[in-house]
């Protein structure tokens, strides 16, 4: 068996790509890739923690905490 990985970047070619493998009598599946969305407390956590930044009431966060927060978001 061979797999076959196609990024669509047209989500409007997606049904003539798989009636093409149809007519191939070729099995697929589709995964579509889901967008994090920010809440409102997310974006305003972010605004304030910026605003605290500027003004010199926090510092730089440490890395691994940035990182445990972009792996949350995306994973």
């Amino acid at each position: 068996m061979t797999t076959l990985t196609v990024n669509i970047q047209n989500e409007n070619d997606l049904p003539l790509l798989q009636e093409i493998l149809n007519r191939f009598g070729l099995s697929y599946t589709v995964d579509v890739e889901k967008d994090y969305v920010f809440s409102e407390k997310d974006i305003a956590g972010l605004l304030k923690s910026k605003q605290d930044f500027l003004d010199g009431k926090t510092t730089a966060r440490n890395w691994t905490d940035i990182e445990d927060d972009l792996n949350r978001g995306y994973n």
